[in-house]
């Protein structure tokens, strides 16, 4: 096998390599955009929940103001008592939905970089590879050049026959 067929199982190799990145990349921008989402709705959920009982106590407090008898005191603050709770609970799904965001955006970042990395390695092997070749084609020009040059210097008269004539 020669050089020039290892640089293209080589590159081959890496170019597999590199799929395989961008669709573990691709992946992962998936998973962060619906981690995303579901944050989002969780936070505005949360938002409404809140907004909702501040507006509920409101209402509330200005009709305990006008009348207001023990028992509806008491359904009032069992009622604020769940609905804190349904906030409360809302709250933690908030922070659980950001944890997980977050660590699908850290994931996505190591995706990237590693999509990054196969890349620059790739355009690394390809610039060496060029290197390489132009070495050669310098060497196969020097080589040509010095046949002719001995050739010339060995020819009766130093005519080289190499060179053309014109008449």
């Amino acid at each position: 096998m020669g050089a020039g067929d290892r640089f293209m199982s080589a590159t081959q190799s890496l170019l597999i390599v590199l799929e395989a990145a961008e669709k573990a990349r691709d992946e992962a921008v998936a998973v962060h955009e619906a981690r995303r989402k579901t944050y989002e709705a969780a936070r505005q959920q949360a938002q409404s929940l809140t907004d909702w009982r501040h507006d509920y106590q409101n209402r509330w407090q200005a009709q305990f103001r006008q009348s207001g008898g023990m028992e509806i005191v008491r359904c009032y603050q069992d009622f604020m008592q769940r609905l804190g709770d349904a906030v409360g609970a809302q709250d933690q799904q908030v922070v659980q939905a950001q944890a997980l965001m977050e660590r699908s955006r850290l994931e996505l970042i190591e995706r990237e970089r590693r999509v990054a990395a196969v890349s620059k390695l790739i355009d690394k092997r390809l610039l060496e590879q060029r290197a390489r070749l132009s070495r050669q084609e310098q060497k196969a020009t020097d080589e040509m050049a010095s046949r002719a040059s001995r050739l010339s210097a060995s020819m009766p008269g130093g005519v080289n026959p190499l060179a053309s004539t014109s008449l």
